[in-house]
């Protein structure tokens, strides 16, 4: 009786193994269809409890990401428009100055998540594969992202059987509610790339926003305590708008959040606010403002404010 047991366990074992890796295979292939593939899709973004974004994205896919161009079209309220060109991200926003920024993709429009090697994930996620259903009037299958720990999100991906693009993300709390949610409406492999590229080309661009890499205010400080997974990928001065701001960048290639502080002395308060899956709190440190910005739980975010430690 006991053989017979261990038999069946290890049988569950391995079909539970053999679908986690077919649920990152399929996912591999999303990542590489998204950045390589040419397309134009319509999408809505929602978080929880807010009203829905509308959005026309457009994608030059290339093998080089510095081939890459795309347009990101906001559909509602102040014109907005964002131009990925030769590794840079451009702003034009009617309401404020237009900047540029170093970036190899447009992050406003997919979410980090979907440009990964998902198989450099498996020690902090567990992939399981939901089956098959339609949605946006294509056949696309299911696979949930389930973060192993209570410090970050999970996912729902829907996939594309052709051409495998992501049609819906469902970014899911620790509850398993649903707190933010991105849905393509439609596809259109066939439009006009040769006019979206010799319009992107004729831009012209403002200048890069500057970046300094040294004087980091961030020095005089360390985090004592970093999700699993998490590790130090950036770290940067910015001026903006006469303002000096150090900030760092941390990520485990899905959700990232970022350290910064601010030249400008500060005595306020803490403050902390939740918007679907962002999550920002500021709180002060030797009389500089700093603020933590993630998409990450507030307790995550909370728990690494309170493990900023001086050096």
């Amino acid at each position: 009786m006991i053989i017979i047991t261990l038999f069946f366990m290890l049988f569950a074992l391995s079909v539970f193994a053999a679908d986690n890796d077919k649920a990152v295979n399929l996912l591999n292939k999303m990542s590489k269809s998204v950045q390589t593939n040419s397309y134009q899709i319509h999408f809505l973004s929602q978080d929880k409890d807010q009203y829905v974004t509308t959005f026309e994205y457009s994608h030059l896919g290339a093998l080089q990401k510095e081939e890459v161009k795309a347009q990101l079209l906001y559909l509602e309220g102040p014109a907005k428009e964002i131009i990925l060109h030769n590794n840079i991200t451009s702003y034009f926003q009617p309401d404020s100055a237009s900047f540029s920024i170093t970036s190899p993709r447009i992050t406003e429009a997919f979410p980090d998540v979907i440009y990964n090697d998902f198989t450099k994930l498996t020690d902090v996620y567990e992939f399981v594969k939901l089956g098959k259903t339609r949605t946006a009037n294509r056949s696309v299958q299911l696979i949930k992202m389930i973060a192993k720990d209570k410090d970050r999100y999970s996912y729902i991906i829907w996939i594309d059987d052709k051409n495998f693009l992501p049609i819906r993300i469902d970014l899911l709390d620790q509850d398993g509610e649903i707190i933010n949610q991105l849905k393509v409406v439609d596809i259109d492999e066939d439009f006009d790339q040769k006019k979206m590229k010799d319009y992107i080309d004729s831009r012209t661009y403002p200048i890069l926003l500057s970046i300094e890499k040294q004087n980091n205010m961030l020095d005089a400080w360390r985090l004592a305590w970093l999700p699993k997974g998490f590790k130090e990928v950036a770290a940067y001065n910015v001026n903006f708008y006469n303002s000096d701001i150090a900030t760092k960048l941390f990520s485990d290639g899905v959700f990232s959040f970022t350290v910064n502080v601010s030249s400008d002395l500060s005595n306020q308060s803490n403050q902390l606010i939740q918007q679907g899956g962002r999550t920002i709190f500021s709180t002060n440190i030797g009389n500089k403002n700093i603020i933590i910005i993630g998409n990450l739980p507030k307790t995550t975010i909370e728990r690494i404010a309170q493990n900023i430690v001086e050096k």
